[in-house]
């Protein structure tokens, strides 16, 4: 019985120990509580904060954004306007040069009138002295270049021949006649003292004008000095055959016989 009682006093006793255990662990709950709260709203506020930050980064970034490309594009205007200010600048040098040019033009039309009126005179001397030059040359192609210079003349007394072609006409008549003093040619034309033959003339620039009978072979130079027709030998009769035939490219070019009048 006594044991019993010793056992009811040690369950009793344990009871309260774990009465006891058990309140002070409600009470160390209980304490503990404020704590948990404290620290959730803690973290909770840190969360907060970053999340703030965050935004505000944000916020910063795309403002570092939007002046970055506003500093770009103000950049590339600056750039814009320094190449019109070039452009504009060209385009005035380029105004001042037409400027000019049509200034000059301008003044060149106020004196086409006085020129007109010095270039008619000039042109009829030009071809009145080339007329005279080609009577007194060595008479090949006479009538040929007389006629050039009549036509010539034709065309300066025609009004309705602008000055500019008058003068072209001019030009190429004293042209004609330049490139027969370093051409050699050959061709077939009235005998000079007997029109009603047929005869082969060879020329040699100015130095030397030649005519060959084909009927007897004889050959002929024509004198400057004298204004008349010389007999060649017949040994100059030989060689010119072979200098028809390179000038009338019958025959490969070659070093041609050209009989000339030594001098005294």
């Amino acid at each position: 019985m006594n044991q019993t009682w010793k056992d009811t006093m040690l369950i009793k006793s344990n009871a309260r120990r774990a009465m006891l255990a058990c309140a002070a662990a409600a009470l160390a709950v209980t304490a503990a509580m404020p704590a948990q709260a404290q620290l959730e709203s803690a973290l909770s506020a840190a969360r907060q904060s970053t999340a703030s930050s965050a935004a505000a980064q944000r916020q910063v970034n795309e403002a570092d954004d939007v002046a970055g490309s506003a500093v770009r594009e103000y950049r590339a205007v600056l750039q814009q306007l320094d190449n019109t200010k070039l452009f504009v600048a060209q385009q005035q040098i380029f105004l001042d040069s037409q400027t000019s040019e049509i200034n000059s033009v301008r003044n060149q039309l106020g004196t086409v009138e006085q020129i007109k009126q010095g270039m008619s005179p000039m042109m009829l001397r030009m071809t009145v002295e080339l007329e005279d030059s080609i009577r007194a040359d060595v008479p090949f192609r006479l009538t040929e270049r007389l006629a050039r210079v009549q036509r010539v003349q034709a065309a300066l007394a025609n009004p309705a021949v602008s000055p500019a072609e008058q003068y072209r006409q001019v030009l190429n008549a004293y042209k004609i006649e330049a490139t027969y003093g370093y051409s050699t040619e050959s061709y077939q034309g009235v005998h000079p003292e007997e029109p009603g033959n047929v005869v082969d003339f060879i020329r040699f620039g100015r130095t030397s004008y030649i005519f060959l009978d084909k009927r007897d072979d004889s050959a002929k130079r024509y004198d400057m000095g004298s204004g008349s027709w010389v007999q060649l030998d017949e040994v100059d009769t030989r060689q010119l055959r072979q200098t028809i035939r390179v000038a009338r490219e019958q025959a490969a070019p070659e070093v041609i016989y050209a009989p000339v009048m030594a001098a005294n």
